[in-house]
């Protein structure tokens, strides 16, 4: 394998390593690692290509050859250390007063839209045309907020914001805003979420599981 891999040990960049001598650093499942084709410093356990090493590793192999150098990886975020990437996690009250507080700020507007686009010209065909709007708006305004904000109008007021669980970016994407509040809209039909939070040590609904996200205070 001609890959090249960086690790951060104490904050600091060390690498490009061969695999084989990286089997002998002994990195664990939450050492930050960077090599070519990812977007950004990844723990060990969620990139395939170091799986292996994580169960085995044997010391480096005698003589090894120089490989080709790889492109320089970016710089390591400033990322602290701790499960929840030195950010406090939001209560479940803090959680439960930004979903409030957003469902005040969007209800009237939610009721205008809603009126204008879904006629209820039959009991089933309204609650399909309700389910679609529902996606539709919870896609759009995760695609808004979450690009400006990391998180949504409630979380903003509240002083919170979401960040990935894996490895404690913030979640300003457009895409990853308008899939959490998706997934949100969607589990919303089948279960009450905030009933997650009553019993998760992580303070996660069901769709923070699935997003793979924690909501935090702001430093």
């Amino acid at each position: 394998m001609n890959q090249q891999f960086y690790i951060a040990v104490n904050g600091q960049q060390t690498g490009p390593f061969t695999y084989d001598e990286l089997k002998a650093k002994g990195i664990q499942r939450d050492t930050l690692l960077w090599t070519e084709g990812l977007d950004s410093w990844t723990k060990a356990e969620h990139v395939a290509l170091v799986k292996d090493i994580l169960r085995a590793t044997p010391p480096p192999l005698p003589n090894e050859e120089k490989k080709q150098q790889a492109p320089p990886p970016p710089p390591i975020p400033q990322q602290p250390t701790g499960k929840y990437f030195g950010y406090e996690l939001a209560n479940r009250w803090q959680r439960f007063y930004a979903h409030f507080l957003g469902f005040l700020i969007l209800i009237i507007p939610y009721l205008v839209l809603r009126n204008a686009f879904i006629d209820g010209s039959s009991d089933e065909s309204e609650f399909f045309d309700l389910f679609l709007f529902n996606i539709m708006v919870s896609a759009i305004l995760g695609a808004l907020f979450y690009s400006m904000w990391s998180g949504n109008i409630g979380h903003r007021i509240m002083g919170l914001k979401v960040i990935s669980s894996i490895n404690g970016s913030d979640k300003k994407k457009a895409g990853a805003g308008a899939l959490r509040e998706i997934l949100k809209s969607i589990f919303s039909i089948v279960i009450i979420p905030f009933i997650w939070l009553l019993w998760d040590k992580d303070n996660q609904n069901l769709y923070d599981k699935v997003a793979k996200t924690y909501v935090v205070k702001k430093k």
